[in-house]
């Protein structure tokens, strides 16, 4: 995947920049007041924003990341669009900038399973709102508010927390319903999607025990799933970076 759509991030921002004054320089992006750059941080696996202040005389503060956003292999063109419209959210909230509401939340129609065979993130987002029917006004105006569904974020923002509840519950029925469902699809979808269910495992279960025990106790046949949501669980709290990017504060 060359360059890892760097190409498509800036130029889905580049309005953005324009219109406040920014100009490229060197690959960083200035005006008056602050200095931007994008970067692709390979070893995490993350874009990242990073902003400088520029004093009165000019000169150059300290560079501080103020956003990150996950980005593998499994992602494409239409994530890295997602990539760029976050980082000018971000940026629209560092400087001031009110946000325009792109459209109204009334025009937003809610996602539909994909058609065929396929089994995509559009699947597991529709199978999760049928799950947590309270969410669909939700999807709707921050879908609006965002021009965009940014699937990650609304994630690990909506679901995660619904999906603590439910393992919390003590509800057995209700949490093999919802873990049958995600194993599925884990099996099933295509890798943007088992990435998807990764996180949305790793941080709804966090360090909790009882959450893990909940969930692991209906994942017995999927050993693959229980590896990597391990794996990943070991990294949150260590990983700053990684922590942020699943909103993980548990």
């Amino acid at each position: 995947m060359e360059n890892m759509f760097y190409d498509v991030v800036i130029s889905e921002m580049q309005e953005f920049l324009s219109q406040n004054g920014f100009k490229e320089k060197e690959g960083k992006f200035a005006n008056d007041k602050s200095c931007v750059s994008i970067k692709y941080d390979e070893a995490r696996k993350v874009y990242t924003l990073l902003k400088a202040d520029l004093d009165e005389e000019g000169k150059l503060g300290e560079e501080v990341e103020i956003s990150a956003y996950l980005f593998d292999e499994t992602h494409n063109k239409n994530d890295a669009v997602c990539v760029a419209i976050d980082f000018v959210d971000t940026l629209k909230k560092e400087l001031g900038v009110k946000s325009v509401r792109r459209n109204s939340a009334n025009a937003v129609d809610l996602p539909t399973a994909s058609k065929g065979d396929a089994v995509t993130v559009n699947t597991l987002t529709t199978k999760l709102l049928s799950v947590y029917p309270q969410l669909k006004e939700t999807y709707k105006s921050e879908t609006a508010e965002k021009g965009k569904f940014l699937y990650l974020d609304f994630y690990m923002t909506y679901f995660v927390p619904e999906i603590r509840k439910t393992l919390e519950s003590g509800n057995k029925k209700a949490v093999k319903k919802l873990v049958d469902m995600l194993v599925n699809l884990f099996v099933t979808g295509d890798n943007a999607t088992s990435t998807a269910v990764i996180a949305l495992l790793t941080s709804a279960i966090g360090k909790n025990e009882a959450r893990f025990k909940a969930a692991v106790d209906h994942m017995a046949d999927c050993q693959n799933l229980i590896t990597c949501v391990n794996h990943q669980i070991a990294l949150l709290g260590k990983n700053k970076k990684f922590t942020q990017a699943l909103k993980y504060n548990d």
